[in-house]
């Protein structure tokens, strides 16, 4: 799917981020310096949101040369983006530097209706694509790593021209350290989970109710559930009316109940 059409959310959490980065930004780096002319350095790119908002899509331009350009991703809120390729700057750095940041932000509502609003009303608007225009700040020479993209709150942004990550002690950018989640977004994420476990603790109350009060009705719909998702395991009985897979499903039923309720407390507990 093109990822101008996408407006998904949750790319990479802190944790992964700060594993993972490192690695492959010396594979890249080492990519960036090949494909360029003598005097420009071919740069990865890559965003991340500060905002809390997410990215919905966005991509790099020269505002002097239209064919220099890169990226084209979403990016969660108070997430990093993918490493993208690739955007060309001067070895050296010189005034005047800039790049216009063309962002589609997430649209706004929670349901399909109040989604497709925001949709109507931004092409209405003609905003479904903003442009922010960026000066690049000084940066080493010979230019090299990645052209990061932070995305701040009211849709400004900074670009940072570096070889190091934001949670390194001599990045050079003004905004340093990865994006910390907002205890409002942390409260959504985790009532949104609660919501599911709690309806899933509910289902498999019932479903155990069923089993003791319509054992036979109750293990027929089961054993056609593990017929689709556990086929394996029912290699070893003759039926749903086999006394062993009675058993398997009641254990089935009070693991999940039992983990559910852990995890119930767990997340009540995590809230901010």
């Amino acid at each position: 799917m093109n990822s101008w059409a996408r407006q998904e959310q949750g790319v990479m959490t802190g944790a992964r981020i700060r594993r993972l980065m490192p690695s492959v930004l010396a594979l890249f780096g080492l990519l960036s310096l090949t494909g360029c002319s003598d005097d420009t350095a071919s740069l990865n790119i890559t965003g991340v949101d500060y905002a809390g908002q997410g990215i919905g899509a966005y991509y790099v331009v020269d505002p002097t040369d239209d064919k220099n350009r890169g990226g084209g991703e979403s990016i969660g809120p108070y997430s990093a983006g993918g490493i993208m390729c690739c955007y060309s700057v001067p070895k050296k750095w010189h005034e005047g530097l800039s790049v216009d940041v063309v962002v589609s932000y997430p649209l706004e509502g929670e349901t399909g209706d109040e989604i497709s609003a925001s949709l109507a009303k931004r092409r209405a608007e003609g905003t479904l694509h903003e442009t922010i225009h960026v000066e690049i700040p000084k940066y080493e020479t010979p230019a090299k790593g990645t052209l990061w993209l932070q995305f701040l709150p009211d849709k400004q942004a900074n670009v940072v021209v570096s070889n190091l990550s934001p949670d390194h002690k001599d990045f050079p950018g003004e905004v340093k350290g990865w994006p910390v989640p907002s205890d409002e977004y942390r409260t959504k994420l985790i009532d949104r989970e609660l919501r599911l476990v709690k309806q899933r603790l509910e289902r498999n109350r019932r479903n155990l109710n069923e089993l003791e009060e319509t054992p036979e009705e109750t293990l027929n719909k089961f054993w056609g559930s593990f017929e689709r998702t556990r086929t394996r395991d029912l290699g070893q009985y003759s039926d749903y009316e086999d006394p062993r897979f009675q058993d398997v499903v009641e254990d089935y039923l009070e693991k999940y109940i039992k983990d559910d309720r852990k995890r119930i407390s767990d997340l009540e507990e995590g809230r901010p």
